[in-house]
């Protein structure tokens, strides 16, 4: 997306609202379509209402769900696991192992990244894939603010009304992959960041619509993007 005037409209699937950035959800499954198999047997952690976990239903699979409210759950989905991820043990709470694991806007919101991911591996049946995403703090608009304020996109104070707490940049993450030898089938990002948008007047604005677009072309690494996303699995 080039240019947006106004903000995103929230996004539902099915009647069923997407509790994550725009356009989110779509992008992430137009990635992971390619890697499901009619039956996968896949566990959805903080799955929200579960506009996810529907689509994951609605193309055949048998899906789990896992969050600390699991009575807002509105998908047609197999079984319901309610954890709270930052203090309960996950392993010795869901008795099954999975085909794919989704760990959607999840790893941001707790203590113990590592761990949390230590236990998705745990999950995964032989093969298995986990698709992660988390706020890409590296994006253009994130440089911008930590420029200007010294702060990271989705994670300023007001952002841990809804629980980010712990920040992960692309090369955090990946060498957390590397630690648990988890190979790297697609690293991308999703959610429209749009070069130019129009939503207010503020000297924030000003910058991010005049001389931030002339800098884009001369940064490197995961620029664009509202989220990162990676497909991972298991090295032999």
């Amino acid at each position: 997306m080039f240019i947006k005037f106004g903000n995103f409209r929230n996004a539902e699937y099915k009647g069923i609202q997407e509790l994550a950035a725009y356009n989110l959800h779509s992008d992430v499954f137009r990635k992971l379509e390619p890697f499901l198999k009619k039956g996968f047997q896949v566990l959805d952690f903080g799955c929200g209402q579960g506009a996810f976990s529907q689509r994951l239903t609605d193309a055949g699979m048998i899906v789990d769900v896992c969050d600390l409210n699991i009575e807002q759950v509105r998908a047609d989905v197999n079984r319901k696991y309610k954890l709270d991820l930052n203090t309960q043990d996950i392993p010795s709470s869901i008795p099954q192992k999975y085909d794919v694991i989704v760990a959607m806007e999840i790893i941001e919101h707790l203590q113990n990244p590592w761990k949390y991911l230590s236990d998705c591996i745990s999950l995964l049946k032989e093969g298995g894939i986990i698709v992660l995403t988390t706020p890409n703090i590296s994006n253009f608009i994130s440089r911008l603010r930590f420029f200007m304020r010294g702060s990271l996109l989705a994670f300023e104070k007001a952002d841990l009304a809804h629980g980010h707490i712990t920040p992960l940049s692309f090369i955090q993450l990946e060498n957390m992959f590397d630690f648990y030898k988890l190979e790297i089938l697609i690293k991308s990002y999703v959610g429209p960041v749009p070069l130019f948008h129009f939503y207010g007047l503020s000297r924030f604005t000003i910058l991010r619509n005049t001389i931030l677009p002339l800098l884009v072309p001369l940064m490197s690494g995961p620029k664009r993007g509202r989220a990162l996303v990676y497909i991972l699995k298991k090295k032999r």
